[in-house]
């Protein structure tokens, strides 16, 4: 296991669960079924047998309805093996997820009540499964984003105590995660940074968040821990142990391995191609869409390849993308992004014209801040992913990737989508 000078990881998780229930009057854990949350779950009822605590550990499961069987059946046991410590919250309710493998469609409903007859498989009768029809929650309404749903269920089951919500993700998954947890601007516990103050008395707590994959899979055997199965037909399929996710297939994160549920569950994939416009696409000939593999139709440039593409597009679709696109546009031409000086170099010998704008306000603080006011076409000569430099290749594959959020241009929320998601939460605050 990794190690500090004087503790492994482990040890630094038992000191930052120790400090969560002395800490917090509410605790409740978000299990997905995936390896973090596991191995977080099986770490948290542990200690809690250990050291006696005498609470529940509330279970929040966000069910999306298009789970591996493996998953399901994972997390069926983990509940009734350990039901003494834990009251469960398995929902399978009518919430929008986002979609990134449809054209036509940048969000779809699980459990939907209008497509009963296409559920990818049967709604479960568990005791524990809360469903529309079951459901005790005062906040929820159908069709509720996600988001919104995590949210609610938070200030819900915190019941206005200070309450806490473990969540197994890890800085060394991605440079989005490592941000998430590492800003020490939001409110914090007694200035413990893995802590971070999520809606009124709730906070994300973050006890593995220093775990390395090695210490997933060292602690699962070091401790004879259960798991979810679905990992080993991950490793024998070929798959790398750091790129297996078990999440929504239809999200940017596992569309990747959407392919994989035709040979591993071919039950659930004859619902799941029908379910969601695209799957079947994505799953045939998403390998095809990165960046160094696609081909540009004969005739075009990148640019008119991409002005094609938005014109083939319903005009939500394309409104979204085109605002997306002007803001990376305002983004390159003003201020510019940091960029590696061997890139910059490489920008010189090949022509490209660009300006430097002095050294990004972050970070290490010594990236020159690179200003391109023209897009070049592609930028295939960089001996870096476009996903670096702007071009019109990358508006391109973003929309051939069905990025509707744009993760891949480095995008956030812009001001309009923030400001129309704050005003409905406010405008259904009360329901």
């Amino acid at each position: 296991m990794k190690k500090y000078l004087e503790q492994n990881v482990f040890e630094a998780s038992q000191e930052r669960l120790k400090f969560i229930f002395d800490s917090f009057e509410r605790v409740y854990l978000s299990f997905s079924g995936g390896k973090d949350s596991g191995v977080m779950l099986n770490l948290t009822l542990d200690y809690m047998r250990v050291n006696k605590i005498d609470k529940k550990l509330g279970i929040m499961i966000l069910d999306n309805e298009a789970n591996y069987k493996d998953s399901t059946d994972f997390m069926e046991r983990m509940i009734e093996n350990n039901i003494d410590l834990i009251e469960p919250y398995w929902c399978s309710l009518p919430i929008t997820l986002p979609c990134t493998v449809s054209a036509y469609n940048t969000e779809w409903q699980c459990w939907g009540e209008k497509d009963k007859d296409k559920w990818i498989r049967p709604l479960s009768k568990k005791p524990y499964v809360v469903n529309f029809q079951n459901h005790n929650f005062p906040f929820f309404k159908e069709n509720m984003n996600y988001d919104e749903f995590w949210d609610n269920f938070g200030k819900w089951y915190g019941q206005g105590k200070k309450t806490a919500c473990l969540i197994g993700i890890r800085t060394d998954e991605s440079l989005n995660r490592f941000r998430a947890i590492m800003n020490k601007k939001k409110k914090m516990v007694d200035g413990k940074f893995w802590t971070k103050h999520k809606i009124d008395n709730v906070y994300n707590c973050y006890p593995i968040y220093d775990w390395s994959v090695d210490d997933i899979w060292t602690a699962n055997v070091k401790f004879d821990w259960d798991y979810n199965e679905l990992y080993d037909k991950f490793y024998l399929s070929g798959m790398s142990p750091y790129a297996m996710r078990v999440a929504s297939p239809f999200m940017s994160e596992s569309k990747s391995s959407l392919n994989l549920y035709r040979v591993i569950d071919p039950e659930a994939w004859q619902k799941l191609y029908c379910r969601v416009n695209g799957a079947n696409f994505i799953a045939t000939y998403g390998g095809q869409l990165d960046w160094k593999k696609v081909k540009l139709p004969t005739g075009h440039t990148w640019r008119s390849f991409t002005k094609f593409l938005l014109n083939s597009l319903p005009k939500p679709v394309s409104d979204n993308y085109k605002q997306r696109f002007c803001q990376a546009l305002r983004f390159w031409s003003k201020k510019g992004r940091g960029i590696d000086d061997n890139i910059i170099e490489q920008l010189k010998q090949n022509n490209i014209p660009h300006k430097i704008n002095g050294l990004t306000p972050h970070g290490s603080k010594t990236k020159q801040r690179v200003v391109i006011q023209k897009f070049p076409d592609e930028l295939d000569c960089l001996s870096c992913p476009p996903s670096v430099v702007a071009s019109w290749k990358r508006f391109a594959v973003t929309i051939l990737r069905n990025d509707h959020t744009c993760k891949y241009l480095g995008l956030g929320q812009t001001q309009e989508q923030i400001k129309r998601q704050r005003e409905i939460m406010e405008k259904y605050k009360n329901l």
